[in-house]
């Protein structure tokens, strides 16, 4: 893979997700992370969440929200668990991103 300027930042973010201390556990936040690329399936609520922000963010309901806070018990856990989300359906195109880069700059050599 070509390195990228950004690739030590997108590094870091990945570990700081499954390895720092936070109100939920490292494995939580690794496969709900997972689960919002497109991975394998989780438990509830958890699923339903990470899989509609990876999908369609936009349509992330109250109730949602709102079942993983009673599960986890806290506003910032429940904050941890959208944010394991978002990065892991963010980091998932970022993915996309450099793979069609890199394709492109092949095809064109």
């Amino acid at each position: 893979m070509t390195e990228h300027a950004s690739a030590r930042h997108v590094s870091a973010l990945r570990s700081a997700l499954t390895t720092e201390a936070g109100r939920t556990g490292a494995s939580l936040r690794a496969a709900v992370s997972a689960r919002a690329a497109g991975g394998p399936a989780i438990a509830e609520p958890y699923d339903a969440l990470a899989r509609q922000i990876g999908e369609a963010s936009y349509a992330v309901t109250d109730a949602q929200v709102e079942a993983v806070r009673q599960v986890t018990g806290s506003d910032k856990a429940a904050f941890e668990v959208v944010m394991a989300a978002c990065v892991g359906a963010g980091l998932s195109r970022w993915d996309a991103a450099v793979r069609a880069i890199e394709e492109a700059t092949d095809a064109a050599d």
